[in-house]
């Protein structure tokens, strides 16, 4: 289920179905952060979305172009939607004691308390990495240098007129790679930090921003 629809059953408490939490895992936003600082959640369980990325929008059921960046738990296995934290055979959430603010509120046969709040006050890197930190700084420079925007309108430029992108798209994937790969060289960082810190590349933004353009092909986000 979507958390926009209305559920089937007329419940009125969770019956520790797992439903929920195998179609969906949550977004994290503000009320969230001491469970990063307190390591509840490691950086390993979360997936960055950048402003511009396609990603699944929960209440409308669909995919949308992020108009800011949002910070989610990461999917039990690849092409998966479901939580990576849902014990598949219990279906148990193996953090409940501490579960994200849109866990703690949803509820399937009242999905407003959640609707409400979904687009609300996301977390986002700027409210973890101290501003002036150089964390920030250099956050900073990659998202000036590397917007996921700018990677989506080249596309749609070099699809609508092959040959006139090209050039700037693959300068634009080289500098990605080379900022990543200077980043681990000078810190050592472990790949799933820099994905933290910086989203995942943009090379494999390609497939998922083509897909959203087939799906969109009046250009509305």
């Amino acid at each position: 289920m979507e958390y926009g629809n209305k559920s089937e059953h007329t419940r009125t408490k969770c019956i520790k179905c797992g439903d929920c939490c195998r179609k969906n895992s949550p977004a994290l936003h503000q009320a969230d952060l001491a469970l990063i600082t307190g390591k509840r959640l490691e950086r390993k369980n979360l997936l960055l979305f950048r402003r511009g990325e396609p990603a699944m929008d929960n209440v409308m059921g669909s995919p949308v172009l992020l108009a800011g960046e949002m910070i989610k738990i990461k999917s039990a296995t690849a092409g998966h939607v479901g939580c990576v934290f849902l014990d598949q055979q219990s279906n148990h959430c193996n953090i409940y004691g501490y579960r994200p603010m849109e866990c703690s509120i949803l509820e399937c046969w009242n999905p407003e308390p959640l609707i409400n709040c979904y687009q609300k006050n996301r977390l986002t890197r700027a409210d973890i990495f101290p501003r002036g930190s150089a964390m920030d700084e250099l956050i900073s420079i990659h998202e000036e240098k590397c917007p996921v925007t700018e990677l989506y309108s080249m596309l749609q430029q070099e699809t609508n007129a092959p040959g006139t992108a090209r050039e700037d798209i693959n300068r634009l994937l080289a500098f990605d790679d080379s900022f990543r790969q200077n980043f681990q060289e000078k810190t050592g960082a472990h790949e799933e930090d820099i994905l933290f810190y910086f989203g995942r590349p943009l090379k494999d933004l390609i497939r998922p921003l083509m897909d959203f353009m087939k799906l969109n092909p009046d250009g509305n986000a």
